[in-house]
């Protein structure tokens, strides 16, 4: 990246960081809302993921209307949508109601996503490995102080006060947006969605790519909805919630940007290898954890590979992917790569359903996959140039 190009991806990154903080306010308090709204074992587990679950099925469609309307525009639809669905939360009075108001937040939060992958492909130059792990560290830190900073206004507060904070902060995120972040280029008529899906399906690399990006949100959509589930059944309060969510932020964060940096020498494989592997191992371990120390510690550790594996998935994307309708072909590339957070959550809810299995056995289920994909790695193309 020349100076130029830094200066605006750090402006990026900059509104990034808050529009994401806003947003993980709430991480830790969702669980103990919904439990005091009625929801227990399995509906506890849903109402936390419902949000990355709408999140994934609705990226297919967004790509394409930020290529038609632009980046930031699109940026601020989402983000303001997802605000006020946020702040409705304070009002439901049931957990069914805050499930289908957490899927609504989801939903707006997929315009977000493939626009600024396209704006940080974009702004990037040559040096797109340092940009992605520029980018994706400033979402991990909104994930190390988000959590801690709503569980804090919870514990002080309510429990209903983090919406509201959220509320703000994404107002801020937005302004941040419009008046830091440049539009990288004109507006261009997009290509419909189903097109760009059948593009991504017919290119064998790039499904390749989104399959390990797909072990990734397999896991961590399914660790998102199941951990606060245990969390409350071993009895930890909004605290001890809010510091395993940010153990693992802060592991992703500091592993993003040396990842990033690093694949730009070495290659994008060798990474995805080590990272792939140590999800499989971490995520089978939490099924002999039986208590706050030990989930803690595998948390930090789970960062470490979530981080590899979900930066070189993005990094290998933009290494293969066309600049026409970047945004939209993202949008198609992450629905590919997204489906994890649906099939995970999905997965492991159905056969703990059938098996009638206690919770901690999702653990092992959700490392199926990256171990199915450390196989397939060796036999794939390295994709830095």
């Amino acid at each position: 990246m020349n100076t130029r190009g830094d200066t605006a991806i750090y402006l990026l990154c900059l509104a990034t960081f808050v529009t994401f903080l806003s947003a993980k306010l709430i991480a830790p308090i969702l669980p103990i809302l919904a439990a005091q709204l009625g929801a227990e074992d399995l509906s506890l587990a849903s109402v936390s993921g419902a949000y990355v679950v709408f999140l994934a099925l609705f990226q297919i469609f967004t790509g394409a209307f930020a290529d038609r309307f632009g980046r930031r525009r699109t940026i601020a639809l989402g983000s303001s949508i997802a605000a006020f669905s946020s702040l409705l939360c304070v009002f439901a009075r049931s957990w069914e109601q805050l499930l289908i108001l957490r899927a609504f937040g989801g939903a707006a939060d997929a315009f977000t996503g493939p626009a600024l992958l396209a704006l940080v492909a974009e702004l990037s130059g040559t040096r797109k490995g340092k940009a992605m792990g520029v980018f994706r560290s400033s979402q991990g830190l909104s994930l190390i102080i988000g959590p801690m900073i709503g569980g804090g206004i919870a514990y002080f507060f309510s429990v209903y006060a983090p919406f509201f904070a959220d509320f703000a902060l994404t107002l801020l995120g937005i302004a941040l947006f419009l008046l830091l972040v440049p539009e990288a280029r004109r507006r261009r008529e997009a290509s419909p969605p189903l097109q760009s899906l059948k593009f991504i399906a017919r290119d064998l690399g790039l499904m390749k790519v989104a399959f390990l990006g797909f072990t990734e949100t397999f896991a961590f959509a399914a660790l998102t909805s199941f951990l606060p589930a245990l969390a409350v059944e071993l009895h930890m309060t909004e605290i001890e919630i809010a510091t395993l969510f940010t153990a693992e932020a802060a592991s992703f964060t500091l592993t993003n940007i040396v990842v990033g940096v690093l694949s730009d020498k070495v290659g994008r494989k060798p990474l995805m290898l080590i990272g792939l592997l140590s999800s499989a191992v971490d995520l089978t371990t939490f099924f002999f954890a039986r208590d706050y120390w030990q989930i803690l510690l595998l948390m930090t550790f789970y960062g470490f590979g979530s981080s590899s594996v979900y930066i070189m998935s993005s990094t290998m994307a933009v290494d293969i992917l066309p600049e026409e309708n970047r945004a939209m072909l993202f949008g198609a590339f992450d629905a590919f790569m997204d489906l994890g957070l649906v099939i995970g959550p999905a997965f492991c809810f159905t056969t703990l359903a059938i098996s009638g299995w206690t919770i901690d056995y999702s653990f092992p289920l959700m490392a199926v996959p990256s171990l199915l994909a450390f196989g397939l790695t060796f036999r794939l193309k390295e994709t830095k140039a």
